[in-house]
């Protein structure tokens, strides 16, 4: 009998409020992903997410929740207009087959009343046989340089985005190798995307700055043949 792989069952769910002197000032709202049915490697997913959720719900409470108390004090000093901030963090599907392969993008979206909009993004792909993320490497031949090559990449693409208005930092070489993270990719049907924290290396109205490598079967990325 053919194994079943693990499948996405219910989101998990959770809103949470904070109030200071009696005024709620923050609202969160979390939706992450949740396998159903039972054994370790759903059990591992499950937990991984859970897990996100409550650091995502702490860090509201820790360093979100001090900026939006103050944002209201400080408009009730002025009785100036004044609204609760908001986070809410949700994640989609980027790439999903039927052999278990999941590519899942989390996205943190946070406003406080006085202050720019933030916004924060993770990704994870999934061999959900195991019930493990996969790293990069998995994608490219063995011994392939896979910093090196995520690098020559955005390298080569970024002045083309300049000399389309792209509002890049002056110093956009050096930081795209100071900023790049390879834990920061995730998959879709034209290839593998990378990206890069909002501003680290270009303007906050280019938003989270990301590029997609097509596949290669040779060279890299590929996928993994379907097992």
């Amino acid at each position: 009998m053919e194994h079943e792989q693990p499948r996405l069952g219910e989101a998990l769910t959770e809103d949470q409020s904070w109030e200071s002197d009696g005024v709620t000032v923050l609202t969160a709202s979390v939706t992450l992903p949740q396998l159903a049915g039972k054994g370790g490697c759903v059990k591992r997913f499950n937990r991984y997410y859970r897990r996100f959720c409550r650091a995502y719900l702490t860090y509201c409470a820790q360093a979100l929740l001090p900026e939006a108390a103050d944002s209201c004090r400080s408009a009730m000093a002025v009785s100036a207009p004044w609204t609760a901030a908001r986070a809410e963090l949700g994640y989609h599907v980027s790439l999903q087959r039927p052999d278990g392969l999941l590519s899942v993008v989390c996205d943190a979206r946070e406003t406080i009343h006085g202050l720019p909009p933030f916004f924060i993004r993770r990704s994870e792909v999934w061999d959900l046989g195991m019930g493990l993320p996969m790293p990069l490497e998995e994608f490219f031949p063995p011994h392939t340089h896979c910093k090196r090559a995520l690098l020559r990449h955005a390298r080569a693409e970024t002045p083309a985005r300049i000399a389309l208005g792209a509002a890049y930092r002056e110093n956009w070489r050096a930081m795209l190798r100071r900023a790049l993270n390879v834990r920061n990719f995730y998959l879709t049907d034209e290839g593998l995307c990378f990206f890069y924290p909002l501003c680290a290396v270009a303007c906050a109205k280019e938003g989270v700055v990301t590029y997609t490598m097509p596949y290669d079967a040779e060279r890299g990325p590929f996928l993994p043949p379907e097992g």
